[in-house]
């Protein structure tokens, strides 16, 4: 469990995530050592891997994302699920992913310096002509 769980993050953050990654077999010893190094990164939030091989895992999305878990997972030789449902399903996470980190890191604001108004140019909004 991260240090910043232990020592009280009771509210969920804004781009706090979890998802359910299932896991094609894998020894038991390799399994501990992924939940490990998942662990030790700062934006992941809890790492576990459930009795039915799925890999249950919670982070903050606007610092990490599912490719990045996907990646790690490959480097350590630990294959996902092959099915259409988990492609798909693992399609959308990272279109989820990928839209959280944009919205963390936008300046927001209009999309232009003179947002439209309510009112016409001339001011007078509602009158009939």
């Amino acid at each position: 469990m991260r240090e910043a769980l232990k020592k009280g993050k009771t509210n969920k953050g804004p781009f706090d995530v979890s998802r359910k990654i299932p896991l094609a077999s894998a020894a038991a010893e390799t399994l501990e050592d992924i939940v490990r190094q998942l662990t030790a990164v700062d934006s992941i939030l809890d790492a576990r891997v459930d009795r039915h091989n799925q890999l249950r895992i919670s982070y903050d999305a606007s610092n990490v994302g599912v490719r990045d878990i996907e990646a790690l997972l490959d480097n350590s030789g630990i294959a996902r699920a092959s099915g259409a449902w988990w492609r798909l399903k693992s399609a959308w996470y990272r279109f989820l992913d990928e839209n959280a980190y944009a919205n963390a890191h936008s300046r927001g604001g209009a999309c232009c310096n003179h947002p439209p108004s309510a009112i016409g140019k001339n001011g007078d909004a509602g009158n009939m002509q």
